[in-house]
Parts: C-alpha cells; sequence; structure tokens
C-alpha cells in the first residue's frame, strides 16, 4: 500500500489518481458495483474530480513548500555567522580537491 508522506500528507497513489487505493478488490456483484458508483460516470463527476485531484496537488506542493522552510530554518539555526575577510588578510587554501 502507498505510505502516507509526512511532508505532503498525502500518499503517492491519492495524489497520482486522486482516490485511496482498496485492500482486496472487489470480488462479490455488490462490491463490483460500489467499485463502478466509484469512478465518474459523466462529464460533471469527471470534472468534480480533476478539480479534486487539482486541489490535492495544491494542497500537497503548499504542504511541501512549508516543509521546505521548516527545514531549511532548522539546518540555518546552526550555523554560524560568515567569516568577513579584507582585502590584504591572510587566509590558509585548501588544494586537496584541485
Amino acid at each position: 500500500m502507498s505510505t502516507l508522506n509526512a511532508s505532503t500528507g498525502y500518499t503517492p497513489f491519492h495524489l497520482h489518481l486522486g482516490r485511496t487505493p482498496h485492500m482486496l478488490p472487489p470480488l462479490t456483484p455488490d462490491r463490483i458495483q460500489a467499485a463502478h458508483e466509484d469512478f465518474p460516470t459523466n462529464i460533471a463527476n469527471a470534472l468534480e474530480a480533476i478539480m479534486s485531484l487539482k486541489t490535492d496537488i495544491t494542497d500537497a506542493h503548499d504542504a511541501l513548500l512549508a516543509s521546505q522552510v521548516a527545514q531549511a530554518n532548522a539546518a540555518n539555526a546552526h550555523r554560524s555567522n560568515e567569516p568577513s575577510f579584507k582585502i590584504g588578510d591572510f587566509v590558509y587554501l585548501s588544494t586537496a580537491h584541485r
């Protein structure tokens, strides 16, 4: 099964197909009918499903941006200030990766 992503709040399956997968395929006639009803059968239902999927993708994108900002803030909290150099200052340069 798809695992819920901590950053987006959605499963990859849901963002790709717009629905949550079933654990087992429907095997009885009642479950087959219910599975057919889950899928859009006319244009209005299809457009509604597309708009719902677009909204979910936008929400996931916003959640990723919020996670990116939070992770950058956490990483930058441990950084020190950059040293300031003036012309004429002596510095050591590493040539190990030339």
